[in-house]
């Protein structure tokens, strides 16, 4: 997903997502499809000059979608502009739309304001698809047991705690403890190189859309899902995505997420630019 914004996140994003250090990353890369999805709607910024000269051009990306349209849903609203939980929704089924059209069997949902590591492709099919298909949650068929799964954890996010972002103590203390170490200094304190080591955990958390992972099957359902809640929403998209009453109990499966995060988020002082006088 992305937008015609100031701050051209997408470039981090696919530098990152293009990033290898072995054949492995690229044969894997090789067998991905990156399919770019404007959700620009703002009356002369829809077809932005940056997407129209620059991103549909480039030789990786599969295909361009301009999500101008509002899904059928919402055909019949004709006297009035979309609710931004209307088209929030719209935009979340137009994406998982183009998902299922593509045949693949699993489907990877990215903002534009986010980044993955090096080798991200084999991180994913080493620690995330090859654990869930060798216990049998997911098939390389595109089934499986997943509603939600969430490669962003919200870790910073908790509302009190030492994990608390605003915490005072949290820089003088808990962060010497969470930040990555780079390997010189783990080298200087008597540690190993670091190994990517990612877990797949069961978390309640109602909000975000950063990067969610689904199976073809669960594109389908969660699409039909949204269509069914979409009309006259009672919350936004990610709510009814995410929290545990909603879509995962339809699917009567949790949400979980990947900790730590393999793709993070760097959109913070966008969405809160307002803040800063």
């Amino acid at each position: 997903y992305l937008c015609n914004r100031r701050i051209p996140y997408i470039n981090a994003l696919l530098m990152t997502l293009l990033s290898f250090s072995s054949p492995q990353t690229k044969r894997d890369l090789d067998k991905a499809e990156i399919h770019l999805l404007n959700t620009e709607k703002r009356s002369g910024r829809m077809h932005f000059r940056y997407m129209r000269e620059t991103l549909s051009k480039l030789p990786f990306v599969h295909q361009v979608h301009n999500i101008s349209y509002h899904d059928e849903i919402y055909s019949n609203i004709t006297d009035r502009a979309l609710t931004f939980r209307e088209m929030f929704i719209s935009d979340e089924i137009s994406g998982l739309k183009i998902c299922i059209e593509s045949r693949l069997p699993y489907c990877l949902m990215m903002e534009e304001d986010a980044i993955v590591p090096v080798d991200f492709m084999t991180l994913l099919h080493e620690q995330v698809l090859g654990p869930l298909e060798k216990d049998g949650v997911i098939r390389a068929d595109g089934s499986g047991q997943i509603s939600v799964l969430s490669l962003y954890a919200y870790y910073n996010l908790c509302a009190k705690g030492p994990h608390k972002l605003e915490y005072p103590k949290y820089t003088k203390y808990q962060y010497q403890e969470d930040y990555a170490k780079t390997n010189a200094e783990r080298y200087s304190q008597n540690l190993p190189p670091y190994a990517s080591k990612y877990d797949i955990k069961e978390k309640d958390y109602k909000y975000g859309t950063v990067a969610m992972l689904y199976t073809r099957e669960s594109a389908v359902k969660l699409v039909a899902y949204l269509q069914r809640v979409g009309v006259n929403p009672i919350h936004n998209a990610d709510e009814f995505m995410n929290a545990p009453e909603y879509f995962p109990e339809v699917m009567g499966i949790p949400r979980k997420h990947v900790q730590p995060s393999l793709v993070n988020h760097i959109g913070f002082y966008s969405e809160r630019i307002s803040e800063f006088k």
